[in-house]
């Protein structure tokens, strides 16, 4: 029998893997939708936790479906050799065709290249009672519209599972039908009789399909439903505590959405100049920035007033811009930020120029001018 490898030898086998598996053509993380803060955010990876957090009303829910499951899933749509994908989405605020609907919505815009705008509620016919055109359903019909309906469909478990145990059960239970759980005996002492007996113990777990990302998708956290004898603090650390089980045994990427906490909005803390997302301020619970991997912020000026921040004319951009940032990096450095252009009636997302490009922002505000007017 072979001698189990080391630490260290673990360590360079798997950084040796991961070459081999660029150079044969696969890969390790999903890639990240954007160019100049690619190096802060590098992609979705499988094992790893992420936290997205925003004051209320700030887009916490639009980013991070931007960002984890339109972006992933149709990454898997057009690379079916490369990945696969499953989303176990825990929805608290939100019902499956919501969220469907809010996709159909993002996609229409992508497809058409950015020619047909259409938000959720306008499809819905609610708006001033106004009926939705019918070129709109005659679009949803488009075949390979269609196609990435089905493909996002079959792509995404809508639980209703709304504990944490029933999360982990619910995650850990897929896990076990599409792959095998390795045991091993260890030597655990009776403390009642003194004697030592072996028992099984988790070792390692295998992936059937080792190119799937099975990512659980929690909105949000404060929504949880309690666990019993436990109050909701508790409750989200012990679902926390379980995102970490989840990835470091099955290699499940984990993201929770996670408000800040109402008195970061106080006056008070404006005049602190504390408005931006923090760790300090996370609602309900501090557990999930120490069990996470990465930890993304969302920051609206226009929410608070703010004429002007790091350079962008606010007065002109209004809600249409949402500030990015890193506050959490445990593999990387903290701190990086970007502003992103956004347009919530379509989920749409972008990276903005620099606010010292001139010519490039003026072509935005008066972009933004001539939407606002038609």
């Amino acid at each position: 029998m072979s001698e189990e490898l080391g630490l260290k030898d673990r360590v360079i086998n798997s950084l040796e893997e991961k070459r081999d598996r660029i150079l044969s053509g696969k890969i390790n993380s999903i890639p990240s939708p954007f160019s100049r803060f690619a190096d802060d955010f590098l992609g979705v990876e499988q094992g790893k936790y992420y936290v997205v957090t925003a004051s209320t009303k700030a887009s916490k829910t639009q980013f991070a479906s931007w960002l984890f499951i339109y972006n992933s899933i149709m990454y898997a749509y057009h690379h079916p050799t490369q990945i696969r994908i499953k989303i176990f989405y825990y929805a608290r605020e939100e019902t499956p065709e919501d969220v469907m609907t809010r996709f159909m919505s993002h996609i229409i815009y992508d497809y058409t290249k950015h020619e047909v705008r259409v938000s959720p509620t306008d499809m819905k016919s609610v708006k001033d009672n106004k009926p939705v055109s019918k070129d709109i359903l005659d679009l949803l019909q488009d075949d390979y519209l269609q196609d990435i309906f089905d493909f996002f469909e079959k792509s995404i478990i809508f639980s209703q599972s709304g504990n944490p145990t029933g999360v982990y059960n619910e995650c850990k239970r897929y896990a076990e039908d599409h792959g095998t759980v390795h045991m091993k005996e260890i030597p655990v002492k009776d403390d009642n009789t003194g004697e030592k007996k072996n028992v099984k113990t988790f070792d390692y777990y295998e992936a059937e399909d080792t190119e799937e990302y099975r990512i659980v998708f929690f909105d949000h956290v404060s929504l949880v439903s309690e666990e019993r004898g436990m109050n909701l603090k508790q409750t989200i650390d012990k679902l926390s505590e379980y995102c970490v089980i989840l990835r470091n045994r099955y290699k499940f990427t984990s993201v929770l959405i996670q408000q800040q906490a109402f008195a970061g909005e106080s006056l008070n803390a404006q005049m602190m100049e504390k408005l931006k997302p923090s760790v300090a301020n996370l609602a309900d619970s501090k557990y999930t920035a120490r069990d996470c991997n990465l930890m993304i912020g969302i920051f609206s000026p226009f929410k608070f007033d703010i004429p002007n921040y790091q350079g962008y004319d606010i007065t002109t951009l209004k809600d249409n811009v949402r500030f990015i940032e890193i506050m959490i990096n445990r593999d990387g450095c903290p701190g990086g930020a970007i502003a992103m252009y956004f347009d919530g009636a379509i989920c749409y997302f972008h990276e903005m120029p620099k606010a010292t490009d001139t010519p490039a922002m003026q072509r935005i505000y008066q972009y933004l001018k001539k939407l606002r007017e038609s």
